[in-house]
């Protein structure tokens, strides 16, 4: 279910402020004009596949660069300043991105699902991706791609040519580590910076992330602090834990849109194609390799099952890229001989094919230490795949009343809820929730323009210069 709360600030009417000859003509009013940052999306072919915020992202711009009714345009940060680029080029720039991620490629034809059905299936010679990154010669090709698709262009000056009252958008937020980059911003005071923080939990769980993340997030909050008008977060949960992390750095809060992410349109369909993936009992754990995704505790848990049931204990299907001490992890797993050959990591599957592999799991499990959403919760329900996950917060409130909530930390519950849990239902169904539970592209795409609109209507003040921000 989704928050709208803008404070005092806006009006409270949604309809957007028609002009006076609008009013006595009846005609359509121009909306704000919408800056959307592209900086993940730009660097998007240096990863094999999307990460969740990756798809989400994609979901967005794919919405906004579709809308008739207003002025829209993509900003990048370039070696020659912030520069704008025409709706046009951003649109093809967004295809190419989904043909170069294979986001339209048929199930079929996805060799790693292919080649992980068979290893399910018995034959454990198959070698399966498990996160090897592109080499530096794919990286500059998939790069040289995209350019191409888009044209080379040097576009023009945001300082100079974003119209007047625009809305700027970071879904992404890279460049909020790096507020020289965002400086640009000081010379518009017209515009309005709408920033999305996914969450905090680099600050709040310092251990078990890379030291990096920390600096980087301190710096994103305190960039937030100095620029941000308002804000997107995706739980509650996360808009009490961005605020009390925000109010360090200026005194007054931020108008705040607490909204769920969208289910891609991978996941809104079920395949048809029969695969080696019916006959296997299997579950499936989907998310980054890092220490806060506990993968460590599932570890325990197969040990367990395979000491209790032998060659007839589920599988466990482990995809994701490797993230901070993700190798160490992965190690652990691969030297662990009672469990190797029912424990499968995979990565660069597409999303079709992830899509297929979780339509047909038993059930899909989470045991995070923390979120800040949990996007495979509501894509594995939108399928119809029951979910075992961790007891946190932000859990609690994307998962509803239909989820299995297990304590993160005890090994002993999540092998005895394993071992009890029914089978799989096959032919997999897409499941219809209620209109607060599932949130469709159009959906998510109409919440959030209808917020920058309102957001649009803040009052047109300069940065903030708070005394104890120091970014």
């Amino acid at each position: 279910m989704h928050a709208i709360e803008l404070l005092s600030h806006l009006p409270k009417s949604h309809e957007s402020v028609k002009t006076t000859a609008t009013a006595r003509t009846g005609a359509t009013p121009l909306r704000a004009p919408i800056a959307y940052d592209m900086t993940r999306l730009f660097w998007g072919p240096l990863s094999r596949t999307p990460r969740g915020i990756d798809r989400v992202e994609l979901v967005l711009a794919n919405q906004i660069f579709s809308a008739k009714d207003r002025p829209v345009f993509g900003v990048l940060p370039t070696a020659w300043g912030t520069r704008v680029f025409d709706a046009q080029t951003i649109r093809s720039g967004l295809r190419e991105l989904e043909a170069i991620w294979a986001e339209n490629q048929t199930v079929e034809t996805d060799t790693r699902l292919s080649a992980l059905a068979k290893r399910l299936n018995g034959n454990l010679d198959i070698r399966l991706s498990n996160g090897k990154p592109l080499s530096l010669r794919e990286r500059a090709a998939r790069m040289i791609r995209l350019i191409r698709a888009t044209g080379f262009s040097f576009g023009r000056s945001a300082t100079r040519t974003l119209p007047k009252g625009a809305v700027y958008v970071n879904i992404g937020q890279i460049l909020l580590a790096a507020p020289i980059l965002m400086g640009w911003l000081r010379k518009r005071p017209d515009v309005t910076p709408v920033f999305m923080l996914h969450d905090v939990i680099p600050l709040d769980m310092p251990t078990h992330v890379a030291p990096s993340s920390v600096r980087h997030h301190r710096r994103m909050i305190k960039t937030t602090a100095r620029f941000a008008k308002a804000l997107i977060v995706t739980t509650d949960y996360v808009k009490q834990t961005v605020s009390d992390a925000i109010t360090h750095y200026r005194a007054t809060p931020l108008p705040t849109l607490a909204q769920s992410l969208p289910v891609a349109e991978a996941f809104t369909s079920v395949s048809s194609w029969v695969s080696q993936l019916d006959s296997v009992r299997y579950f499936v754990v989907c998310g980054s390799i890092e220490p806060r995704k506990n993968h460590l505790l599932l570890l325990d848990v197969w040990r367990k099952l395979v000491e209790q049931l032998g060659t007839s204990a589920p599988h466990l299907v482990i995809v994701g890229s490797v993230g901070w001490s993700g190798a160490e992890i992965l190690d652990k797993f691969d030297k662990c001989d009672i469990t190797r050959s029912h424990i499968h990591p995979v990565s660069g599957l597409s999303s079709p094919a992830l899509r297929h592999l979780m339509e047909r799991a038993v059930a899909l499990l989470m045991p995070s230490l923390n979120e800040g959403f949990g996007l495979p919760i509501v894509e594995a329900k939108k399928l119809g795949v029951r979910v075992i996950v961790s007891d946190i917060p932000a859990h609690r409130e994307v998962a509803g009343n239909n989820a299995c909530l297990l304590p993160a930390d005890d090994v002993d519950a999540w092998v005895k809820t394993i071992l009890n849990w029914p089978d799989k239902q096959v032919p997999p169904e897409i499941v219809e929730h209620a209109p607060e539970d599932y949130v469709t592209p159009e959906q998510y795409g109409r919440i959030i323009i209808e917020f920058l609109d309102q957001c649009a209507k803040l009052p047109r003040t300069s940065c903030n210069k708070t005394e104890d921000v120091v970014v």
